[in-house]
Order: C-alpha cells, then sequence, then structure tokens
C-alpha cells in the first residue's frame, strides 16, 4: 500500500482545511479522540503485544472498500499512532489494498518514533490483519447464506 498519500490529505474539518501532519504526536492527539468512538459492525479479536499492550480493530465495508476504521488501543503514545496512521491510510482501499499494509512500511513513515518504540507497529499491523480476516469471514458467510436462499 503506497503511504505518502496520506501525505495529501488535508483535513475535512471546516476550521482548517491544512494538509495533516504525519508524526507521531500529532496521530497520537487523532488517535486519543478516534478510540474513544463506539466500534463498528466487524470487530476483529483483541491482540496483546508486549508490555501488556492491547489492540482491537473494528472496520465498516461496503462491498470490498474499507469505508470506516476504529480502534482500540492501550494507552501508549506510539501503538496509537501506529494504529491512526492505519486508519487514515486505510478508509476508502479495496481489503487487498489494506492486506498488503506492513509494519516496516509504518516504521518508515513515522521516522520520528524512537527505535526501541518501534515494535507496536507489529502490533497494529497484525491486529488490523486480524480484523481484516474477521471481514472476510462475515462477508463470506453472507454471500453462502444469500446463495443457499
Amino acid at each position: 500500500m503506497e503511504l505518502s498519500v496520506v501525505t495529501e490529505k488535508a483535513c475535512t474539518a471546516s476550521c482548517c482545511g491544512v494538509s495533516q501532519r504525519l508524526t507521531a504526536s500529532e496521530l497520537c492527539d487523532r488517535g486519543l479522540r478516534r478510540r474513544r468512538l463506539e466500534p463498528l459492525a466487524i470487530v476483529g479479536p483483541t491482540l496483546h503485544g508486549n508490555d501488556g499492550l492491547t489492540a482491537q480493530f473494528s472496520l465498516r465495508c461496503e462491498g470490498d472498500a474499507v469505508t470506516s476504521i476504529r480502534f482500540k488501543a492501550s494507552s501508549c503514545a506510539t501503538l496509537l499512532a501506529y494504529c491512526e496512521l492505519i486508519a487514515e491510510l486505510a478508509v476508502g482501499r479495496s481489503i487487498a489494498e489494506c492486506a498488503r499494509l506492513s509494519a516496516g512500511a509504518l516504521v518508515a513513515t513515522l521516522s520520528d518514533v524512537p527505535v526501541f518504540k518501534r515494535d507496536r507497529a507489529i502490533l497494529a499491523v497484525s491486529t488490523f490483519h486480524q480484523a481484516l480476516a474477521q471481514t472476510k469471514r462475515q462477508m463470506n458467510s453472507i454471500q453462502s447464506a444469500a446463495i443457499a436462499v
């Protein structure tokens, strides 16, 4: 998945209309707001990482496109930043495109994250991939039920 697209994304709020910044601090701030929202219809499993950190994504899809993402994550600024980056990157993309997202791509995008905290990208991407897998399972079961009828 191409990560540079996010840098061109302008804030849709009427107050600013400026490009969102891709720093861990800015993403963490946006992530703190997003993680307070109620989960969406498709909820992936909660995964546990190092140091007791946890993350969980929920998704809404229309057809094969991810239309909305929310997450719950431990209060780790770096984990929140990586989860928010995923949420901002994946909306509007196909499930197949989202499945190609890697922890290495997140780390490369957020170069201001200290080296000893970059392992949080693995937890964030793994959790997101599990939510995508849950989405595929639910879509397949809906299609199977429709065929059976």
